[in-house]
This record gives C-alpha cells, structure tokens and sequence, in this order.
C-alpha cells in the first residue's frame, strides 16, 4: 500500500489519523511541524502528503511549495478545521485534489489517494 506523511501540529489528530490509516494499511510517517515534515521528506520517499493548513511554523500551503521543490510530483492533500479561503487561490497551485474538511473519515482518505483524478473538484 502507499506511503503517506502527514504533517500536523494537533499531536491527537496526528496520532488518531495515523493510526487509522496504518490499520488501512498505509505506511505512514508523522510529523508535528514543517521542520520535522521536511527533514522526513528529505529522508524517506512518499506516495503522498497529507499537510494541514494551519501547520506551524510555515503555512501547511508554504511547507507544501517547499515539499514540492524537492518531490515536484508528489500529491499533496490539505486537511483544515478552519476556513482557508484567503489561500485557496495558493493551494489550487500547488493541488487539484481536494481539501480534506475536519472532521473527515479514513474512507474519504481512501478514496483521495486510491481515485486522485476522480476525486479532484
């Protein structure tokens, strides 16, 4: 199955998320900020991304364009519990896929990474 890094700085959410998606069967990676994101980055290869949008202590969208600076063809899929509309037009450049609205279930996981051209808005 695929790998994913998931980079949030809610250690819960990371923890609870992380775990449904192992027991899916993904191999997963965790990160509670954009540092740690990005030193996993440089150091594991990933099928996808899954990055919150309020992550610190970059922007889940500027830790996104650094990660895509290093892994250009890696999918990215932003995750929020806020509204983001001031950075949509940001995150369209970087994902056609689409923004994972807390809370959300592991199915929808599922069907982002497993369907990603069906799946996009």
């Amino acid at each position: 199955m695929a790998s994913v890094l998931i980079a949030d700085d809610d250690s819960g959410f990371l923890v609870s998320l992380s775990i449904a998606l192992r027991r899916e069967g993904y191999e997963v990676w965790a990160a509670e900020n954009s540092e740690e994101a990005l030193n996993l980055l440089d150091a594991h290869s990933f099928d996808f991304m899954m990055i919150d949008i309020r992550l610190g202590p970059l922007l889940g969208v500027e830790l996104a364009e650094w990660a895509l600076l290093r892994k250009p063809q890696l999918p990215v899929i932003f995750m929020s519990a806020y509204p983001y509309g001031e950075l949509e037009g940001r995150m369209r450049r970087v994902t056609p896929l689409p923004v994972l609205e807390k809370p959300f279930d592991v199915g929808q996981v599922n069907t982002v990474m497993t369907n990603p051209v069906e799946s996009r808005h």
